[in-house]
């Protein structure tokens, strides 16, 4: 048994017959029928131009603000790089550079066969320890 039409029911399926009407039209047609009214068609172009690049914008605008603030909260997470992580990633790497390292990679060549700067060395311990603690992350997520 069918349910009985409401005058809302009637509205919403004019309403969507009058959509597809527009969507199916050319734009010839769209242009002709808008000058019948008396409408310039060059302007509601124009104007419909106007809207989309406005929408547009405020949408890159709300993305943009979006990620920023994903990097602040990122940037502003503790790395959990303690001194046992340190002391952890001090003999990682002591490990790569002796080759013991099952991972280890060629250090030097990115130095011509030069040692590592204090610089160099005090950076790749940051990041060792800092990974360290993005696995530990994972395996408590886990």
């Amino acid at each position: 048994m069918t349910g009985k039409r409401t005058s809302q029911d009637e509205l919403s399926k004019l309403d969507d017959a009058i959509d597809e009407s527009i969507l199916a039209a050319s734009s010839e047609e769209l242009r002709e029928e808008l000058a019948a009214m008396g409408i310039d068609p060059d302007a509601v172009v124009s104007e419909m131009d106007a809207a989309t690049a406005h929408a547009k914008s405020v949408a890159a605008k709300k993305r943009f603000e979006q990620a920023r603030q994903a990097v602040v909260a990122f940037k502003s997470r503790p790395t959990r790089a303690n001194l046992d992580g340190r002391n952890a990633a001090r003999r990682k790497l002591d490990a790569m550079r002796a080759g013991e390292a099952t991972d280890a990679f060629d250090m030097m060549a990115a130095r011509k066969g030069k040692g590592l700067s204090d610089g160099d060395e005090q950076g790749m311990l940051d990041d060792i320890a800092q990974l360290a603690a993005l696995e530990a992350e994972d395996s408590e997520d886990e």
